[in-house]
């Protein structure tokens, strides 16, 4: 039995959660000319006959007439106002649906161009709206029966992981994962632009999209973080020797804490790595924080101490020559620049481990730099005999 309906309307209380309400939930309802249809803001009313999309009404209140229904009206004959015809009414809700989720299923297998095959995994939210409500209606709900944000959820989660993996594969070609997380702001265009056809099918659009997550695998993001290390030596001015020699540092403490050495030949490797230890850490800590050999430590293990005559320095020193930085310089650099006149005691030097920039001459191991080669001259009247005495007459 059919129900009649004199006025027509929808009160979400779904808490936002549902984006389609059917009247009647089920079957037909009779209707006439007359009929009031209320329709909330952000909503939109389709009437269906026969699973087909026909007429529409926004936002407002609508007293149906032959001129608002043409297709229904055209469908049933209608004249008089009192006759009934029969149909069914969706109400569509038109504000953005939010926080709805994705994530890639299967890792995305990228051609790095540094570490090779890399397979990464994405998450985030998405965000989506309709636009073409009768479309809508037609395509998802009257077809497939959706009615909540859930059940959309999961109809479009797969166009939107196809979309993806393309779009990070194609932005992603030529290059390295160490670039990716700082590609989020491309990936999202890129998607709204890449899914917007495919979304209007269905009279929906993709009205935000969120990467939350890109996660690479562990091999790889560790050997980003020794790149970067290696970075951060070589934007400091230390060399390829000094980050080596940290590296084997850090080694050897871990393969003398290594419980598979086992026993007595454990203890030994220990005590033995133990012992090497400062010998082996002692240039990284002097050239990362600028500070000298302490007393009684080993010199630096596969290096020979400097040349006779060598002018040493602690750690490399950059110098403001000309009015620009320079550097940095080993000791003898410094002495060259010295002996050219380049670097003077007024000269801003500055190494790791100085808080500002000071003159050299204010650096107690540059001051040997400008003391005089040579003995000092002779104060007058110095340095000869005395006059012959004349005899007396």
């Amino acid at each position: 039995m059919s129900i009649r309906l004199e006025v027509i309307k929808w009160e979400d209380t779904s808490g936002g959660h549902q984006i389609v309400q059917r009247v009647p939930p089920q079957g037909m309802a009779d209707l006439k000319l007359g009929a009031k249809v209320i329709v909330q803001r952000s909503q939109a009313c389709v009437f269906v006959r026969d699973g087909k999309a026909l007429d529409t009404f926004q936002e407002g209140s609508h007293t149906l007439t032959t001129a608002n229904v043409p297709l229904l009206s055209k469908l049933f004959n209608l004249v008089y106002q009192d006759n009934p015809f029969q149909a069914c009414v969706y109400f569509v809700s038109l504000k953005p649906f939010t926080g709805l989720g994705w994530g890639t299923k299967e890792p995305i297998t990228l051609q790095d161009s540094i570490f090779g095959l890399v397979r990464v995994r994405s998450f985030g939210k998405f965000s989506v709206r309709v636009t073409d409500p009768m479309n809508f209606i037609a395509q998802v709900v009257g077809t497939q029966g959706r009615a909540d944000a859930e059940e959309i959820e999961e109809w479009f989660r797969v166009i939107l992981l196809d979309a993806y993996s393309d779009v990070v594969a194609n932005s992603m070609r030529g290059k390295s994962v160490v670039e990716i997380q700082n590609r989020h702001g491309d990936f999202t265009a890129a998607m709204k632009a890449r899914t917007s056809e495919d979304f209007a099918k269905y009279g929906i659009e993709l009205y935000d999209f969120k990467i939350e997550s890109i996660s690479l695998p562990e091999a790889v993001q560790k050997k980003i973080d020794e790149r970067a290390g290696m970075g951060a030596l070589m934007a400091g001015g230390l060399g390829m020797n000094t980050f080596m020699q940290y590296q084997a540092a850090e080694a050897i403490g871990k393969a003398g804490d290594n419980p598979g050495a086992g026993g007595i030949m454990g203890a030994g490797m220990g005590l033995g790595l133990g012992m090497m230890m400062p010998g082996a850490m002692a240039p990284a800590y002097q050239a990362m924080y600028g500070q000298p050999q302490q007393p009684g430590m080993a010199p630096a293990m596969g290096g020979p101490p400097p040349l006779p005559g060598a002018f040493a320095v602690s750690a490399p020193y950059y110098a403001a020559l000309n009015g620009q930085q320079a550097g940095p310089f080993d000791g003898n650099a410094l002495k060259g620049h010295a002996q050219a006149g380049a670097l003077r005691p007024d000269t801003l030097v500055w190494r790791n481990g100085m808080a500002g920039w000071v003159k050299a001459a204010e650096v107690q191991e540059l001051q040997a730099l400008f003391m005089p080669a040579g003995p000092p001259p002779l104060p007058p009247g110095a340095g000869g005999p005395p006059p012959i005495p004349m005899p007396k007459a």
